[in-house]
């Protein structure tokens, strides 16, 4: 793998949310990346490799990531998210946190309207195998790099939150919010408050009980109350967060979209397996709370945080 040509750079194109892309040749895109298997610090995962040539439309621009453990956020260069182009983990132990996948602007092309499908060449297997997906024996996946894709971006850069508006497609109202919160919350902190809509619970050691689950179930997210109970005083269950994001979906109604047994932490890529766990459909993260983060991340559920419906 070499770095990328001067040539490949000229056609970059400043996609935008609702954009029809189509994902370049594995040889284009292998001809971007430097010896690790990154482009501007952001790795191509070998989940990608079957999307090559494939078609889709851009979700949103990705010009920063939060990174909860280091409760920073990563500004990030020429990327964008794909609609529903999400991690299978099939190279990454099993992973399955479902992660939507960055894209560099590089290793896309716009689709002209009318334009007829390009006939993809299979990969190589011997191309695949080039792309890393190890790391002083831990796994390493865009999550686990994003904190060395891009500089720390401070929350008083203000330019940022015109940048949200405008590349989010952000209603006035939504946008508003999204302020009002970040400056609260400042302001909770520097008198030593919790976040606002952070649930904690007074349990010195909680339970993880499961209902058994699968996919397809029908749930309600219990109210706070009864979550509140299933917590520490840091507002844990065994390790797993309940975030202010999550309490604003108490009582509603979701469908489960799978069980959750294995998950890489991304802050030191170790594959850990959980117990008792579900993501549910259409509970991902919205990035209110947090800057505006694009990730769309799926919620993880302890199953004790829900009831059965039906």
């Amino acid at each position: 793998m070499t770095m990328a040509n001067e040539s490949m750079n000229t056609q970059r194109v400043h996609f935008r949310p609702g954009d029809w892309v189509e994902v370049r040749p594995l040889a284009d895109i292998l001809a971007t990346l430097d010896p690790a298997g990154r482009c501007e610090g952001l790795p191509f995962m070998p989940e990608m490799v079957p999307h090559c040539g494939c078609r889709f439309q851009v979700h949103r621009r990705a010009e920063k990531a939060f990174l909860d453990h280091h409760n920073i956020v990563v500004r990030l260069r020429n990327a964008v998210l794909l609609q529903g182009v999400r991690c299978d983990g099939r190279s990454h132990g099993g992973c399955q946190m479902n992660c939507l996948m960055f894209w560099k602007d590089a290793w896309l092309r716009p689709v002209a309207v009318g334009e007829q499908t390009a006939n993809g060449a299979f990969p190589c297997e011997s191309a695949v195998a080039q792309l890393p997906t190890w790391k002083d024996d831990k796994y390493r996946c865009q999550a686990t790099e994003l904190i060395n894709c891009g500089s720390i971006l401070p929350w008083w850069d203000f330019r940022q939150y015109a940048s949200d508006y405008s590349a989010r497609e952000m209603g006035l109202g939504d946008w508003t919010g999204m302020l009002t919160l970040l400056i609260a919350n400042k302001l909770r902190r520097a008198c030593g408050l919790k976040e606002q809509g952070v649930l904690v619970g007074h349990a010195e050691r909680t339970a993880n009980d499961g209902i058994g689950l699968k996919a397809g179930d029908s749930v309600q997210v219990k109210s706070r109350k009864e979550i509140q109970s299933t917590l520490d005083r840091s507002g844990r269950n065994r390790g797993l967060g309940f975030s202010p994001e999550m309490a604003l979906l108490c009582n509603r109604q979701f469908r489960v979209l799978r069980r959750i047994e294995r998950v890489i932490v991304e802050w030191s890529g170790e594959l850990r397996e959980i117990r008792n766990t579900v993501i549910l459909d259409g509970a991902t993260c919205t990035g209110m709370a947090r800057r505006c983060c694009p990730r769309d991340c799926h919620h993880l559920w302890r199953e004790c945080w829900l009831r059965r419906v039906g």
